[in-house]
C-alpha cells in the first residue's frame, strides 16, 4: 500500500499522512464492510474517520483514499443514516466536515435500526404471505414439505426477535464496562 498525502490549511500548514497503522485500520473496516455486503468505500471512510481526532471535509477523504467523489458522497450519506458518522461545520468554513462515531452501543444500534430492524418486519410479513400461499397448496408432498420449512423459518425469526434486543443490551452494556475499566 502506498502513503496518501494532503496539504490541510493548519496553523504549520503541515502535510497529513495516512501511517501504516492507519492504512491497517482501514483495511480492517473495508473487509469489515464488505463481510456484511457493503460497499467497500464505506468501509475505507468509516477507518478513515475512526482514525483521525480532527473532521475532515469530502475533498480531503477523497484525496486521502484516493477514491472517487460518488462513492465518497454515497458512503458518507449510507454512513450517516446508519448513524456511524455525523457532520459539521467549522466556525467559519463553509464546507461539511465529518466524524466518526466511536461509541459501540450507538454504531450497533444503528445497523440494527437500519438494517436488522426492517428485515425483521418484512421477514414477518414474508412468513404469512408463506402461510396463505401454503393455504392455497394441492400438492400433499409439497404442502407438507412447506409447512416443515415454514415452521423452521418461523422458528428462526422468533429466535431472532429475541436476540436482537439482547444484542443491543450486551453491546451498551459493554461499552460502559470499557468505560468503567479506562486506565488511569
Amino acid at each position: 500500500m502506498g502513503t496518501y498525502s494532503i496539504p490541510l490549511k493548519e496553523k504549520n500548514s503541515s502535510e497529513i499522512e495516512l501511517s501504516d497503522w492507519e492504512l491497517e485500520v482501514i483495511d480492517l473496516f473495508l473487509n469489515a464492510a464488505n463481510s456484511v455486503g457493503l460497499p467497500k468505500s464505506f468501509g475505507q471512510i468509516y477507518g478513515l474517520l475512526f482514525c483521525r481526532d480532527q473532521a475532515l471535509t469530502m475533498d480531503q477523504i477523497i484525496k486521502l483514499l484516493a477514491i472517487s467523489k460518488g462513492s465518497v458522497s454515497q458512503g458518507l450519506r449510507a454512513l450517516r443514516q446508519l448513524g456511524a458518522v455525523s457532520s459539521l461545520y467549522g466556525r467559519g468554513d463553509r464546507k461539511e466536515q465529518f466524524v466518526a462515531e466511536i461509541r459501540l452501543r450507538k454504531l450497533v444500534g444503528g445497523f440494527l435500526k437500519k438494517q436488522a430492524d426492517p428485515h425483521m418486519e418484512n421477514g414477518m410479513f414474508r412468513l404469512e404471505n408463506i402461510r396463505e400461499i401454503l393455504g392455497k397448496e394441492k400438492d400433499e408432498d409439497s404442502l407438507e414439505r412447506g409447512q416443515r420449512r415454514e415452521k423452521i423459518l418461523s422458528s428462526w425469526h422468533r429466535q431472532l426477535s429475541r436476540l436482537l434486543p439482547l444484542v443491543k443490551i450486551i453491546v451498551g452494556q459493554g461499552e460502559n464496562l470499557f468505560q468503567n475499566n479506562k486506565p488511569e
